[in-house]
């Protein structure tokens, strides 16, 4: 039997029997995943971070009262806090973070197979879990007042001198909401599913929220020198937590 004979046979040849697909249009059904809003690809990079609150005991004079700093002029806590509480209490937005690396779950999961005879249950098994509650990482966009200088850098030192105790609390709540287009169903056609239209007003797809939240690492502070062009760019900060959730707001129900 020839090539051709065997491609034009069939499937599986005249000995073996492969089994038919039972849904054949699949450009049909990869269409309605197209058509739900659920299961529509997700825009990864559109999200805004929320900063509960900064500490009473950030300001120029406990700062000063560490023995860090030296000298006798303002620091500027003070006036920085004046700057970005506006985006921080109530109900706005840190629009500086310009970058964000969430947490991850990890289980070491190994074989108990070497050297068990029998029938004994050899896995594999959880040998541990790691819980990685440092893992939590925010860039913030370098501006004219420095937000990671005047306020991160002083909150980092404060908490390296008084640790997370009731008497000083240094912690806030940080959540990262990620947002969608709403779906639009005034229209049907393909084109208002994928584009939408200057109608659809954002709504949040998916909330991670961290609790007792304190920075402690600058993790990469840009390097400054000169070039011929002007250089902007964001600075990374690692948070500890102590819990967190990750939130699906069906039906915008929190």
């Amino acid at each position: 039997m020839g090539l051709f004979d065997l491609l034009a046979s069939s499937p599986g040849g005249s000995n073996v029997t492969l089994p038919a697909l039972e849904k054949r249009n699949l450009r049909e059904s990869f269409f309605e995943l197209l058509q739900e809003f659920s299961t529509f690809p997700a825009s990864q990079n559109l999200f805004l971070v929320k900063i509960d609150n900064l500490p009473p005991a950030l300001t120029d004079q406990n700062q000063r009262d560490l023995g860090i700093t030296q000298g006798s002029k303002p620091l500027g806590i003070d006036k920085a806090k004046s700057v970005y509480e506006r985006y921080i209490s109530g109900n706005e937005f840190m629009y500086l973070a310009t970058e964000v690396q969430l947490t991850t779950e990890n289980l070491n999961v190994s074989n108990k197979g070497k050297n068990i005879n029998g029938l004994l249950p050899v896995g594999p098994f959880v040998d541990t879990k790691s819980y990685d509650d440092t893992s939590l990482n925010i860039a913030f966009s370098e501006t004219n007042v420095s937000f990671v200088d005047t306020i991160i850098r002083p909150w980092i030192q404060l908490y390296s001198v008084h640790g997370n105790f009731d008497d000083i609390d240094l912690t806030t709540t940080v959540t990262i909401y990620f947002i969608a287009k709403e779906q639009l169903t005034n229209r049907a056609t393909f084109k208002s599913i994928l584009f939408g239209s200057s109608g659809g007003s954002p709504v949040v797809r998916k909330i991670y929220q961290y609790r007792d939240c304190i920075p402690y690492n600058i993790a990469s502070a840009p390097q400054a020198q000169y070039a011929s062009d002007t250089t902007i760019g964001s600075t990374g900060v690692n948070w500890r937590f102590s819990t967190y959730d990750v939130i699906t707001p069906i039906n915008g129900k929190l």
